[in-house]
């Protein structure tokens, strides 16, 4: 698990829900999880990884991930579980949650400056770094819902800084 927390505005992947297995089938089923869990903490973009036993529904399972973004899920995600893992699921509720955070450490793209609207605006149009942002064109950001003068002028700002212009 990578314990550097950025700075600046960025994405954090939280994959969070419940599986349930018969209870006689919970501590083989959590046993098989080891290995998986080793793996994605070595993962590069693992924040956090956990699987465990429910304290009160004896066959629930609750599952908790952090990815520092998509790219880092996906390559460790791969196909799934497996076979036999996915045979003893009675049932699954796992969602996953693309989260907008700002914390220390080192620089990511998106700069904090552009605010949490701005930011929720930029991801919610699958907008990740200022790659992404110089694809665009001014007046299109401003289209936005959430996206002010204010956050335009600072990631032209961060653009100018990368040596990046908006489109256009």
């Amino acid at each position: 698990m990578s314990s550097a927390r950025p700075r600046g505005r960025y994405v954090v992947i939280i994959v969070a829900g419940t599986l349930t297995v018969a209870p006689e089938d919970r501590e083989a089923y959590l046993d098989g999880c080891r290995a998986v869990v080793e793996q994605a903490r070595a993962a590069p973009g693992c924040l956090e990884f956990a699987i465990g036993p429910d304290l009160v529904e004896d066959g629930r399972i609750t599952v908790l991930e952090r990815w520092r973004g998509r790219a880092e899920l996906e390559a460790f995600r791969g196909s799934g579980p497996d076979d036999a893992q996915t045979a003893v699921l009675l049932a699954a509720d796992v969602t996953e949650y693309d989260v907008v955070r700002a914390h220390d450490g080192p620089p990511l793209a998106l700069p904090p400056s552009i605010g949490s609207p701005a930011a929720s605006a930029l991801l919610g149009k699958g907008v990740r770094d200022l790659r992404d942002v110089a694809a665009l064109t001014e007046r299109e950001l401003l289209s936005w819902h959430g996206v002010g003068p204010k956050a335009v002028t600072r990631l032209r700002e961060a653009l100018a800084e990368a040596g990046l212009t908006f489109a256009g």
